[in-house]
């Protein structure tokens, strides 16, 4: 009897945390048409540590993929958008990465799967910058759409699917 209750217990607290963290997702999905942060503010450093501004990318539909070496639902999107990135350029379409992450482990792993887009990387301020692109959970893989303007578009929390991109890309071209 006892077993029972503490099955049935652990059965309702794993609903319970399920359930929160696909409301959450909703929510940050919903939440993201009214960040008010444009890909202008963007001003991180790059593996070669030369600065970058969201600015230079003013003009085309650019995908922020935020990741880490450590994550692996991240190692395991990756892949797709180096692809989605030589598919896509020719149409306006630019990825970019921001590792949360150590320089170190950013340039190791970059190099490793063959990252081609510009991968820059944030360790201080993080969370407020996954938070000013809609994400309050802090959580990776997370990827920022942005339209030709600098504007938020979109926001997919979890791995993102070629699929899941070109619904939220193809629109903005």
């Amino acid at each position: 009897m006892m077993k029972r209750s503490r099955l049935i217990f652990l059965l309702g607290l794993a609903g319970i945390l399920i359930g929160s963290y696909f409301g959450m997702q909703k929510f940050v999905l919903e939440r993201s048409s009214s960040a008010a942060t444009t890909l202008q503010a963007i001003e991180l450093p790059d593996v070669h540590k030369n600065l970058r501004k969201g600015k230079e990318w003013l003009g085309k539909v650019v995908v922020v993929n935020h990741w880490a070496s450590w994550c692996a639902p991240c190692r395991e999107e990756i892949p797709m958008l180096i692809d989605y990135q030589q598919q896509m350029q020719a149409k306006g379409v630019q990825i970019v990465g921001i590792a949360h992450d150590s320089l170190e482990a950013t340039r190791i792993f970059g190099d490793e799967i063959g990252i081609t887009y510009p991968s820059l990387w944030v360790i201080a301020g993080r969370t407020e910058l996954l938070a000013s692109h809609g994400n309050r959970l802090g959580a990776l893989p997370f990827t920022v759409i942005f339209d030709r303007n600098g504007k938020l578009a979109g926001t997919k929390l979890g791995i993102i699917s070629a699929q899941e991109l070109n619904a939220l890309v193809n629109p903005l071209l």
